[in-house]
């Protein structure tokens, strides 16, 4: 990886003594014991028509004309989280700050961590190193001009981080970004060498977090369920159990979802069939397997988890 030395060094489990700041911070159900592990809630705030590949809603010039459905949608996922006092991550795109700077900063003022997901939803392998800086930096800004505070931590769009574009971390070190959220350890999208734990990555320009996508070994494989269609597709009963084994051994889960995924009445995007099955199929079951979760495990920001 370019400019980048992987050491794969697991960070220090996060659990929440209740006397820490990441602890006092953290929010989940009652009877939780006080050393339980802490997971990480994340939602990737982008429109219904923010969908990588997609050629009828693919040019960010069009998107101004488009209905605005993320405030309502995300709303939606506050109101969820603030009644149950859970704190999450936002990866914000950059185009929504700036189109929506008042819902940026609904989502500070709740005590929520801002981070950012780049600014037009591009994914890494798409753009060279200069188109990339030149985005994140875009994103960067029009967080800023949104809410105070500095946002370190980035999740790339599609998780498209790969071994070819290792030179992204660097980048996003560069800027700021303290944690990375945007490498999936599997075979098909990704790699399946990359860590499936956080863990910590030495580049050029000081060390950088990683906390991948949470799977499970099924068959040789790593396989997802924690977020998007693999969540929508297993069953709540094996989520549920399958994070909780992760935690008896001492390690977060992440967990991820979209505004989008709360609205069923979303306008339809004509899609390959294969992409519209994984963007729309059974939408209706994210809220209700997300409020499950957080009703029966603790959960924080990414960077509390990460205690960055």
């Amino acid at each position: 990886m370019t400019g980048v030395t992987a050491r794969v060094e697991p960070a220090a489990p996060p659990t929440d003594p209740r006397g820490s700041a990441a602890g006092r911070r953290a929010g989940g159900p009652r009877g939780v014991s006080s050393g339980a592990v802490v997971n990480a809630l994340t939602v990737d705030l982008e429109d219904w028509y923010h969908v990588c590949g997609a050629g009828e809603t693919a040019d960010p010039g069009q998107w101004s004309a488009y209905e605005s459905r993320v405030t309502r949608n995300t709303h939606t996922i506050l109101s969820l989280l603030g009644t149950r006092g859970i704190r999450a991550t936002f990866f914000v795109l950059g185009f929504v700050a700036e189109r929506e700077p008042g819902l940026i900063r609904a989502i500070a003022r709740e005590g929520h961590e801002v981070a950012t997901h780049g600014h037009f939803h591009r994914r890494i392998f798409e753009m060279s190193p200069l188109e990339f800086e030149a985005d994140l930096v875009r994103s960067l800004d029009a967080i800023a001009a949104a809410v105070a505070g500095t946002v370190v931590g980035y999740r790339a769009p599609e998780w498209s981080m790969r071994p070819h574009t290792a030179w992204a971390l660097p980048i996003l070190r560069k800027h700021g970004i303290r944690y990375d959220s945007s490498m999936v350890p599997l075979t098909r999208m990704g790699d399946r060498a990359y860590p499936r734990l956080p863990c910590r990555l030495a580049t050029d320009y000081g060390e950088i977090m990683e906390f991948p996508l949470t799977t499970v070994r099924c068959f040789g494989e790593n396989l997802p369920f924690t977020g998007g269609l693999p969540m929508r597709l297993a069953p709540y009963f094996y989520i549920l159990s399958s994070i909780r084994r992760l935690n008896a051994r001492g390690h977060p889960a992440l967990v991820y979802v979209h505004p989008w995924e709360f609205d069923a009445e979303q306008p339809r995007i004509e899609l390959p069939w294969s992409r519209r099955f994984m963007h729309y199929y059974n939408l209706s079951a994210t809220p209700r397997k997300l409020g499950g979760l957080l009703t029966h495990l603790p959960f924080a920001s990414v960077r509390d988890v990460l205690g960055v």
